[in-house]
Protein backbone atom coordinates (compact mmCIF):
# COMPACT_ATOMS: atom_id res chain seq x y z
CA UNK A 1 0.00 0.00 0.00
CA UNK A 2 1.47 3.44 -0.58
CA UNK A 3 1.05 6.70 1.16
CA UNK A 4 -2.51 7.26 2.32
CA UNK A 5 -4.15 10.90 2.20
CA UNK A 6 -5.18 12.26 5.41
CA UNK A 7 -6.73 15.29 6.82
CA UNK A 8 -4.79 15.23 10.00
CA UNK A 9 -5.56 18.03 12.98
CA UNK A 10 -1.53 19.10 13.35
CA UNK A 11 -2.78 21.15 16.23
CA UNK A 12 -6.43 23.22 16.99
CA UNK A 13 -7.93 24.15 14.05
CA UNK A 14 -5.10 23.83 11.81
CA UNK A 15 -6.31 21.25 9.51
CA UNK A 16 -3.72 19.88 7.14
CA UNK A 17 -4.15 17.85 3.85
CA UNK A 18 -1.16 15.59 3.84
CA UNK A 19 0.23 12.26 2.50
CA UNK A 20 1.25 9.36 5.55
CA UNK A 21 2.97 6.36 5.23
CA UNK A 22 1.30 3.24 5.39
CA UNK A 23 3.01 1.52 8.27
CA UNK A 24 3.78 -2.10 8.19
CA UNK A 25 1.39 -4.28 10.59
CA UNK A 26 1.15 -8.06 11.54
CA UNK A 27 -2.04 -8.35 12.83
CA UNK A 28 -5.35 -6.82 12.39
CA UNK A 29 -6.46 -5.25 9.30
CA UNK A 30 -6.79 -2.39 7.00
CA UNK A 31 -10.19 -0.68 6.39
CA UNK A 32 -10.70 1.15 2.63
CA UNK A 33 -12.75 4.27 4.30
CA UNK A 34 -15.76 4.96 2.11
CA UNK A 35 -17.55 7.68 4.34
CA UNK A 36 -16.92 9.46 7.98
CA UNK A 37 -20.05 10.61 9.90
CA UNK A 38 -18.85 14.27 11.94
CA UNK A 39 -19.98 14.48 15.68
CA UNK A 40 -19.78 17.01 19.05
CA UNK A 41 -16.00 15.22 19.34
CA UNK A 42 -14.44 16.35 16.22
CA UNK A 43 -15.84 19.58 16.39
CA UNK A 44 -14.52 19.68 19.95
CA UNK A 45 -11.34 18.53 18.67
CA UNK A 46 -10.91 20.87 15.85
CA UNK A 47 -11.71 23.70 18.87
CA UNK A 48 -9.21 22.43 21.46
CA UNK A 49 -11.89 22.12 23.93
CA UNK A 50 -10.48 18.39 24.95
CA UNK A 51 -7.85 18.72 27.32
CA UNK A 52 -7.49 15.07 26.45
CA UNK A 53 -6.49 14.53 23.35
CA UNK A 54 -3.06 14.47 21.84
CA UNK A 55 -2.56 16.16 18.59
CA UNK A 56 -1.53 15.50 15.88
CA UNK A 57 -4.05 13.14 15.38
CA UNK A 58 -6.97 11.86 12.63
CA UNK A 59 -10.43 13.19 13.60
CA UNK A 60 -13.33 10.77 12.86
CA UNK A 61 -15.02 7.96 14.71
CA UNK A 62 -18.07 7.37 13.06
CA UNK A 63 -16.25 5.50 10.17
CA UNK A 64 -18.14 2.46 7.10
CA UNK A 65 -15.43 0.84 4.56
CA UNK A 66 -14.85 -1.84 3.28
CA UNK A 67 -12.12 -4.72 4.58
CA UNK A 68 -8.78 -3.84 2.44
CA UNK A 69 -6.62 -6.17 3.55
CA UNK A 70 -6.18 -8.50 6.58
CA UNK A 71 -3.26 -10.32 8.80
CA UNK A 72 -4.55 -13.08 10.74
CA UNK A 73 -8.08 -14.09 12.29
CA UNK A 74 -8.99 -10.92 14.00
CA UNK A 75 -10.90 -9.87 11.49
CA UNK A 76 -13.94 -12.10 10.73
CA UNK A 77 -14.48 -11.03 7.44
CA UNK A 78 -13.80 -11.09 3.94
CA UNK A 79 -11.54 -8.84 1.98
CA UNK A 80 -14.45 -6.13 0.30
CA UNK A 81 -17.08 -6.79 3.16
CA UNK A 82 -18.53 -3.55 4.01
CA UNK A 83 -18.74 -2.60 7.47
CA UNK A 84 -19.27 -0.37 10.12
CA UNK A 85 -16.67 -0.11 12.63
CA UNK A 86 -17.11 0.50 16.57
CA UNK A 87 -15.54 3.67 18.08
CA UNK A 88 -14.26 2.41 20.86
CA UNK A 89 -11.69 -0.63 21.19
CA UNK A 90 -11.87 -3.25 23.92
CA UNK A 91 -8.87 -4.63 24.85
CA UNK A 92 -11.14 -7.26 27.25
CA UNK A 93 -8.49 -6.98 30.03
CA UNK A 94 -8.72 -3.66 31.76
CA UNK A 95 -10.80 -3.02 34.84
CA UNK A 96 -12.88 -0.82 32.66
CA UNK A 97 -13.58 -3.36 29.75
CA UNK A 98 -14.18 -6.06 32.16
CA UNK A 99 -16.21 -3.82 34.00
CA UNK A 100 -18.68 -3.41 30.36
CA UNK A 101 -17.73 0.49 30.77
CA UNK A 102 -16.54 2.43 27.05
CA UNK A 103 -13.53 3.52 28.10
CA UNK A 104 -10.74 1.03 27.65
CA UNK A 105 -7.40 2.10 29.17
CA UNK A 106 -5.35 0.15 27.36
CA UNK A 107 -3.98 3.21 25.10
CA UNK A 108 -3.19 6.85 26.15
CA UNK A 109 -5.29 9.27 26.02
CA UNK A 110 -7.97 7.05 24.98
CA UNK A 111 -8.17 3.84 23.41
CA UNK A 112 -10.68 5.48 20.18
CA UNK A 113 -10.83 5.90 17.04
CA UNK A 114 -10.65 9.61 16.27
CA UNK A 115 -9.17 9.94 19.58
CA UNK A 116 -5.72 8.57 19.23
CA UNK A 117 -2.74 10.48 18.16
CA UNK A 118 -0.91 9.91 14.86
CA UNK A 119 1.76 8.81 16.62
CA UNK A 120 0.50 5.68 18.15
CA UNK A 121 1.51 3.07 15.03
CA UNK A 122 0.42 2.54 12.88
CA UNK A 123 -0.90 6.24 13.23
CA UNK A 124 -4.02 5.89 10.72
CA UNK A 125 -6.34 6.17 13.50
CA UNK A 126 -9.11 8.60 12.35
CA UNK A 127 -12.03 8.05 9.65
CA UNK A 128 -10.54 11.78 7.24
CA UNK A 129 -8.22 9.71 6.00
CA UNK A 130 -8.50 7.00 3.27
CA UNK A 131 -7.25 3.90 5.18
CA UNK A 132 -7.79 2.77 8.89
CA UNK A 133 -5.94 0.66 11.17
CA UNK A 134 -8.37 -2.71 11.92
CA UNK A 135 -6.77 -3.27 15.47
CA UNK A 136 -7.54 -7.08 16.39
CA UNK A 137 -9.42 -5.64 19.23
CA UNK A 138 -11.70 -4.03 16.54
CA UNK A 139 -15.69 -4.62 16.87
CA UNK A 140 -17.12 -4.68 13.49
CA UNK A 141 -20.75 -4.93 11.59
CA UNK A 142 -21.29 -5.98 8.60
CA UNK A 143 -23.49 -3.30 6.34
CA UNK A 144 -25.35 -3.71 3.25
CA UNK A 145 -24.23 -3.07 -0.39
CA UNK A 146 -27.81 -1.25 -0.77
CA UNK A 147 -27.07 1.73 1.21
CA UNK A 148 -25.30 4.29 0.70
CA UNK A 149 -22.32 5.46 2.48
CA UNK A 150 -22.74 8.41 3.82
CA UNK A 151 -26.49 7.04 5.24
CA UNK A 152 -24.84 4.30 6.43
CA UNK A 153 -22.40 6.12 8.91
CA UNK A 154 -25.75 7.20 10.23
CA UNK A 155 -25.38 3.15 12.33
CA UNK A 156 -23.56 4.83 14.62
CA UNK A 157 -26.09 7.23 15.87
CA UNK A 158 -28.21 4.96 16.00
CA UNK A 159 -26.29 2.84 18.08
CA UNK A 160 -26.02 5.61 20.39
CA UNK A 161 -29.70 5.94 20.67
CA UNK A 162 -30.76 2.52 21.00
CA UNK A 163 -28.48 2.12 23.86
CA UNK A 164 -29.36 5.50 25.76
CA UNK A 165 -33.22 5.07 25.29
CA UNK A 166 -33.78 1.25 25.41
CA UNK A 167 -30.82 -0.54 26.88
CA UNK A 168 -30.05 1.72 29.73
CA UNK A 169 -33.50 2.83 30.81
CA UNK A 170 -34.74 -0.72 30.33
CA UNK A 171 -37.47 1.25 28.17
CA UNK A 172 -40.83 -1.16 28.32
CA UNK A 173 -43.37 -0.65 25.27
CA UNK A 174 -46.14 2.17 26.46
CA UNK A 175 -43.77 4.29 28.71
CA UNK A 176 -43.08 7.73 27.57
CA UNK A 177 -40.18 9.51 26.40
CA UNK A 178 -38.90 13.21 26.46
CA UNK A 179 -35.45 13.32 24.17
CA UNK A 180 -33.58 16.88 25.26
CA UNK A 181 -31.90 17.78 22.05
CA UNK A 182 -32.90 17.35 18.85
CA UNK A 183 -29.07 16.94 16.99
CA UNK A 184 -28.54 13.55 15.06
CA UNK A 185 -28.21 11.27 18.38
CA UNK A 186 -31.34 12.76 19.90
CA UNK A 187 -33.39 12.00 16.52
CA UNK A 188 -31.67 8.83 16.68
CA UNK A 189 -33.06 8.03 20.55
CA UNK A 190 -36.23 9.18 19.06
CA UNK A 191 -36.45 6.30 16.57
CA UNK A 192 -35.25 3.53 18.49
CA UNK A 193 -37.85 4.15 21.48
CA UNK A 194 -40.51 4.47 18.90
CA UNK A 195 -39.09 0.99 17.57
CA UNK A 196 -39.42 -0.68 21.12
CA UNK A 197 -42.79 0.84 21.58
CA UNK A 198 -42.84 3.94 23.44
CA UNK A 199 -46.38 4.79 24.41
CA UNK A 200 -45.40 8.80 23.95
CA UNK A 201 -42.48 10.67 22.14
CA UNK A 202 -41.25 14.03 23.10
CA UNK A 203 -38.39 16.11 21.68
CA UNK A 204 -37.28 19.48 22.73
CA UNK A 205 -34.36 21.67 20.33
CA UNK A 206 -33.80 25.94 20.50
CA UNK A 207 -34.58 28.17 17.85
CA UNK A 208 -32.07 27.24 15.32
CA UNK A 209 -33.32 23.63 15.43
CA UNK A 210 -36.20 24.27 13.31
CA UNK A 211 -35.41 21.73 10.44
CA UNK A 212 -34.31 19.08 12.79
CA UNK A 213 -37.52 19.75 14.64
CA UNK A 214 -39.65 19.47 11.47
CA UNK A 215 -37.95 16.10 11.68
CA UNK A 216 -38.75 15.21 14.65
CA UNK A 217 -42.59 15.77 13.48
CA UNK A 218 -42.29 13.53 10.19
CA UNK A 219 -40.68 11.05 12.13
CA UNK A 220 -43.37 10.80 14.36
CA UNK A 221 -42.85 12.56 17.27
CA UNK A 222 -46.35 14.07 19.32
CA UNK A 223 -44.40 17.09 20.69
CA UNK A 224 -41.72 19.01 19.31
CA UNK A 225 -40.70 22.04 21.47
CA UNK A 226 -38.63 24.94 20.43
CA UNK A 227 -37.88 26.12 24.16
CA UNK A 228 -36.36 29.44 23.06
CA UNK A 229 -40.75 30.28 22.59
CA UNK A 230 -42.44 27.69 24.93
CA UNK A 231 -41.94 26.51 28.15
CA UNK A 232 -41.29 22.93 27.80
CA UNK A 233 -42.98 21.72 31.30
CA UNK A 234 -45.89 23.41 30.61
CA UNK A 235 -45.82 22.03 26.49
CA UNK A 236 -45.19 18.55 28.00
CA UNK A 237 -48.27 18.55 30.52
CA UNK A 238 -50.27 19.73 27.94
CA UNK A 239 -49.62 17.12 25.39
CA UNK A 240 -48.84 14.17 27.55
CA UNK A 241 -50.91 14.95 30.90
CA UNK A 242 -48.59 13.49 33.20
CA UNK A 243 -44.55 13.36 33.66
CA UNK A 244 -42.74 11.14 31.19
CA UNK A 245 -41.09 7.87 32.68
CA UNK A 246 -38.01 8.77 30.96
CA UNK A 247 -36.07 11.97 29.84
CA UNK A 248 -32.70 12.14 27.90
CA UNK A 249 -30.14 14.78 28.08
CA UNK A 250 -28.58 14.78 24.42
CA UNK A 251 -28.10 18.36 24.61
CA UNK A 252 -24.68 20.61 23.72
CA UNK A 253 -22.87 22.48 26.06
CA UNK A 254 -25.45 23.24 28.21
CA UNK A 255 -25.51 22.16 32.12
CA UNK A 256 -29.41 24.02 32.57
CA UNK A 257 -30.96 20.80 30.80
CA UNK A 258 -29.48 18.20 33.57
CA UNK A 259 -32.24 20.39 35.93
CA UNK A 260 -34.87 20.55 33.49
CA UNK A 261 -34.30 16.31 33.08
CA UNK A 262 -34.29 15.95 36.38
CA UNK A 263 -38.07 18.30 37.18
CA UNK A 264 -39.60 16.70 34.22
CA UNK A 265 -39.29 13.06 34.62
CA UNK A 266 -42.11 11.45 37.02
CA UNK A 267 -40.99 10.33 40.50
CA UNK A 268 -39.25 7.06 40.44
CA UNK A 269 -38.27 7.80 36.36
CA UNK A 270 -35.45 7.42 35.13
CA UNK A 271 -32.88 10.15 33.64
CA UNK A 272 -30.01 9.40 31.45
CA UNK A 273 -27.62 11.66 31.03
CA UNK A 274 -25.92 11.58 27.46
CA UNK A 275 -24.28 14.52 26.95
CA UNK A 276 -20.92 16.06 27.73
CA UNK A 277 -20.95 20.07 29.06
CA UNK A 278 -17.38 21.19 27.76
CA UNK A 279 -16.32 21.04 31.25
CA UNK A 280 -18.39 23.37 32.65
CA UNK A 281 -19.60 23.44 35.98
CA UNK A 282 -23.09 22.56 37.24
CA UNK A 283 -24.24 25.36 39.69
CA UNK A 284 -26.29 25.71 42.19
CA UNK A 285 -27.30 21.82 42.34
CA UNK A 286 -29.34 20.68 45.53
CA UNK A 287 -29.52 16.67 45.19
CA UNK A 288 -32.68 16.83 46.62
CA UNK A 289 -34.30 16.41 44.02
CA UNK A 290 -32.77 13.10 43.35
CA UNK A 291 -33.82 11.88 46.74
CA UNK A 292 -37.56 13.36 47.09
CA UNK A 293 -38.48 12.06 43.84
CA UNK A 294 -36.66 8.73 44.18
CA UNK A 295 -34.55 8.99 40.80
CA UNK A 296 -32.31 6.84 38.92
CA UNK A 297 -30.18 9.48 37.20
CA UNK A 298 -27.50 7.18 34.78
CA UNK A 299 -24.54 8.68 32.79
CA UNK A 300 -24.29 7.20 29.37
CA UNK A 301 -20.98 6.99 27.05
CA UNK A 302 -20.96 5.12 24.06
CA UNK A 303 -23.23 2.26 22.25
CA UNK A 304 -23.14 -1.39 22.96
CA UNK A 305 -22.28 -4.45 20.20
CA UNK A 306 -25.84 -5.37 20.94
CA UNK A 307 -27.15 -1.99 19.77
CA UNK A 308 -24.56 -1.80 16.66
CA UNK A 309 -26.09 -4.94 15.56
CA UNK A 310 -29.63 -3.51 15.87
CA UNK A 311 -28.97 -0.32 14.20
CA UNK A 312 -27.02 -2.10 11.21
CA UNK A 313 -30.76 -3.74 10.81
CA UNK A 314 -32.65 -0.75 11.14
CA UNK A 315 -30.46 0.85 8.36
CA UNK A 316 -32.18 -1.84 5.84
CA UNK A 317 -35.96 -1.47 7.48
CA UNK A 318 -36.15 2.24 7.94
CA UNK A 319 -36.39 4.14 4.65
CA UNK A 320 -36.61 7.63 6.43
CA UNK A 321 -32.91 7.27 8.09
CA UNK A 322 -32.01 8.19 4.22
CA UNK A 323 -33.40 11.79 5.32
CA UNK A 324 -31.11 11.37 8.35
CA UNK A 325 -27.47 13.03 6.55
CA UNK A 326 -27.91 15.93 5.49
CA UNK A 327 -24.54 17.44 4.53
CA UNK A 328 -22.05 15.39 2.51
CA UNK A 329 -18.67 16.91 1.58
CA UNK A 330 -15.10 15.18 -0.51
CA UNK A 331 -12.11 14.95 2.18
CA UNK A 332 -10.02 17.94 0.56
CA UNK A 333 -13.09 19.74 2.30
CA UNK A 334 -12.73 18.11 6.04
CA UNK A 335 -12.50 21.34 7.29
CA UNK A 336 -15.41 22.69 6.36
CA UNK A 337 -17.67 19.85 7.33
CA UNK A 338 -16.20 20.06 10.54
CA UNK A 339 -17.40 23.68 11.09
CA UNK A 340 -20.92 22.71 9.43
CA UNK A 341 -21.14 20.53 11.92
CA UNK A 342 -20.57 22.58 14.65
CA UNK A 343 -23.48 25.16 12.52
CA UNK A 344 -20.79 27.75 11.71
CA UNK A 345 -22.01 27.46 8.17
CA UNK A 346 -25.68 28.03 9.56
CA UNK A 347 -27.73 26.00 10.62
CA UNK A 348 -30.86 25.69 7.77
CA UNK A 349 -32.05 22.00 7.36
CA UNK A 350 -28.84 20.94 9.00
CA UNK A 351 -29.19 17.34 10.61
CA UNK A 352 -25.99 15.42 10.28
CA UNK A 353 -22.65 15.20 8.23
CA UNK A 354 -20.88 12.99 6.35
CA UNK A 355 -17.40 13.24 4.76
CA UNK A 356 -17.41 10.80 1.88
CA UNK A 357 -14.42 9.24 -0.52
Amino acid sequence: MDGVKAMVLVEPRRLSAMVLPARSVERGGWLAVEATGLSGLEVQAWKGERRDLRYPLIPGQHVVGRIADTFDDSIPYEIGTRVVVEPVIRCGECKSCRDGLASCTRRRPMNVYGGLPSTEPPGLWGGLAERLYLDPNARLHEVSDDIQAEVATFAHSLAAGYTWAVEIPRLQPGENVLVLGPGPRGLACLLAAQAAGAGWLGISGLDVDGDRLDLADRLGAHLTVDVTTRDLGTAVANSLGTRPDVVIDVTSDDPEAIFSAMDLVRPGGRVVLASTKGGRALGNFFSDVIISKQLHVVGALGASSTAYAWATRQLETDPRIDDMVSHEFPLEEANRAIQATAGMLGHDELISVAVTF
